[in-house]
């Protein structure tokens, strides 16, 4: 959206209803906010803003314009004047089983640590005002289906467990044995002739109607997820990609069902594999440009990587920028990441303290220890890089400034063609506590300002374009009579501030309305 169609000002909805009596209303548990600026796109996607009163009751929107309704019944009055009230954000990507600092075995070592950070986990969110998440790898819903057992708590949808063919970059990552791969429910690709199945699997059982099925009716699934990963991430190639016409019998599928597909595909080939598939939502930025170990560090915005951003902008393909899944990286290696004061909102206190040991610093080992997995696996990439740089940690240090140089002109440039942009933090990415639930966006969000991306549209981003994109645009993303009551108060406005966003007055969850203070970490022993 070009910020000239942006509207702000009175909308004509408002308008109009100046011409009506104030209309009425009988309220069995009712919110009243009055006198508040309301933000929220139409349903053409052009920002309204006006000063007028947002009516709840029973979890629902009830009325929301300029002229105070008249209302009987069980009511609770919110002065809003001087603040401002928008959808609850939307945070389309993250993967709720994953804990920010702790491995599995931590999590085996310190069950007591890890089930504070669970039962603060709903509130970290809501304290950045994300009032809907959506799981796009739901492998432990065990997990999740506790998280939703939480009295406050934001709604939670996933997309169910990960499509994977068979012999693909995940099994291979994970060396599973060919007894594992088979008992998985793996997606078969009957068009690739490499791929081998014993007579005794019953192939319909992996075809891609069987698939969607399963997550469409026994996860209760509302997006298909299936991964693309190629060389150019620096590992040789020893899986299998998705065939084009898989992909496309997967999507047609996913379509029949009235879900989208979403591909994490990080590279520019693999960007360009998905839009000749069709593929609905690209999960991450295209940070892995060149497939020569040589280019492996090169900048250069060529006019092929233009044309398929292009074309992905043109086709309003969604498009998850997940900054925060380089970002993490690198801000494992900033010692001070975990003193910022912020994070006492969001870790409870003993569990801030263990991130702050020796066995709570893992993080960035690991990612230092991956010198010697590149130098074993691709010593012809390993030996090119390491000759620039006089230290592994230097290395590494170096490739992720080259990758945020890239994000940030893929994130410009996709702004700049009006693409349709999708928030996701890709939180928690690999562990990392460098990925706080909840403060991730809002450091996502400052990443996408740095990048030159408008406040107009990171608000788009975060309500309107995450709701229609996962097809729950009619309970979300708008302030509209019939949605979900799941609204943000703010002290500030954020179409004029990024900083409003952490300047959240009350978090309102299906009606209730709960000032923020309560949902931090500090109030939460």
């Amino acid at each position: 959206m070009n910020l000239s169609r942006t509207i702000i000002g009175v909308s004509l909805i408002a308008l109009m209803s100046c011409k009506n009596a104030s209309p009425t209303f009988n309220v069995n548990n009712g919110l009243l906010v009055e006198n508040v600026t309301v933000i929220y796109a139409s349903k053409n996607g052009i920002i309204d803003k006006y000063i007028g009163h947002v009516l709840l009751d029973n979890e629902k929107i009830l009325y929301s314009g300029i002229q105070k309704p008249s209302v009987t019944g069980t009511i609770k009055n919110i002065n809003g004047e001087g603040k401002f009230i928008i959808p609850g954000l939307i945070d389309s990507h993250v993967h709720l089983a994953n804990v920010a600092g702790m491995t599995w075995q931590n999590q085996r070592d310190h069950p007591e640590l890890a089930k504070s950070y669970f039962n603060q986990l709903p509130k970290s969110y809501l304290y950045y005002g994300y009032t809907t998440l959506i799981d796009v790898n739901n492998y432990a819903p065990d997990i999740v289906e506790n998280i939703k057992n939480h009295v406050i708590r934001p709604d939670i949808y996933t997309c169910g467990q990960q499509v994977q063919v068979m012999d693909d970059f995940m099994m291979e990552m994970e060396e599973l044995p060919l007894k594992d791969r088979l008992e998985y429910p793996f997606l078969f690709d009957k068009y690739n002739e490499d791929i081998h199945i014993p007579d005794s699997i019953h192939l319909e059982l992996h075809s891609p109607r069987a698939s969607v099925s399963a997550i469409v009716r026994e996860q209760q699934g509302i997006g298909v997820k299936i991964v693309y990963e190629d060389e150019s991430s620096g590992f040789p190639q020893s899986w299998e990609l998705p065939s084009l016409h898989l992909m496309r019998d997967l999507i047609a599928q996913a379509h029949k069902e009235g879900i989208p597909v979403l591909m994490h595909a990080t590279s520019y080939d693999a960007q360009k594999f998905g839009l000749e598939a069709g593929i609905d939502i690209f999960a991450h930025s295209m940070w892995n440009w060149y497939k020569n170990p040589e280019q492996f560090l090169d900048t250069e915005f060529t006019k092929e990587h233009q044309d398929v951003l292009k074309e992905i902008a043109t086709r309003k393909n969604g498009y998850q920028l997940t900054f925060r899944t380089i970002y993490g990286e690198v801000d494992l290696f900033d010692n001070n990441f975990n003193a910022d004061p912020a994070l006492v909102d969001i870790y409870p206190e003993a569990y801030l303290n263990w991130l702050n040991t020796e066995e709570g610093n893992w993080g960035k080992q690991k990612i230092i220890h991956r010198a010697k997995v590149i130098k074993a696996i691709n010593p012809t990439l390993f030996n090119f890089l390491r000759a620039q740089f006089e230290s592994d940690e230097a290395m590494f240090r170096g490739i992720q400034e080259v990758f945020i140089q890239r994000m940030n002109t893929v994130a410009k440039y996709l702004a700049d063609n009006d693409a349709n942009l999708l928030f996701g933090t890709d939180g928690v990415a690999m562990n990392m506590s460098t990925n706080p639930p909840g403060y991730n966006g809002f450091l996502e969000m400052q990443h996408w300002l740095n990048a030159g991306v408008s406040l107009e549209k990171i608000f788009l981003a975060a309500t309107y374009n995450n709701a229609n994109a996962f097809h729950i645009g009619d309970n979300y993303g708008t302030i509209e009579k019939g949605k979900i009551a799941n609204l943000l108060l703010l002290d500030q406005d954020p179409l004029q501030n990024i900083a409003a966003y952490d300047q959240i007055n009350s978090v309102i969850i299906r009606g209730e309305n709960h000032p923020r203070n309560t949902l931090s970490a500090s109030q939460n022993h």
